[in-house]
C-alpha cells in the first residue's frame, strides 16, 4: 500500500480509498541548516525571494559568502 492512499471502512460498511495530501517540507538554508522563514502554504512565486540564491540560503549566509568573494 502506498503512502499517500488508506483505505477506510464507510457508516455503511463499504470499503472506501481516502487519498491524502502530502504537507510540504520546510526550506532550510543549504550552508548553516537554519530554517527558513518561507511559508509552506505559499505559491511558488512567493517562495522565491528577489535575490541571488533565494529560497535556498538564508541572507546571513549569503552576506559572507558575497563578502569573501567564493559562491557554492
Amino acid at each position: 500500500m502506498t503512502k499517500n492512499i488508506r483505505k477506510k471502512r464507510s457508516p455503511g460498511n463499504k470499503l472506501v480509498i481516502h487519498k491524502i495530501k502530502r504537507r510540504s517540507n520546510r526550506s532550510y538554508c543549504r550552508i548553516c541548516g537554519i530554517s527558513l522563514r518561507i511559508l509552506t502554504k505559499s505559491t511558488k512565486s512567493r517562495k522565491r525571494v528577489d535575490r541571488p540564491f533565494g529560497g535556498e540560503i538564508c541572507h546571513a549566509c549569503l552576506r559572507t559568502s558575497i563578502q569573501s568573494g567564493n559562491f557554492e
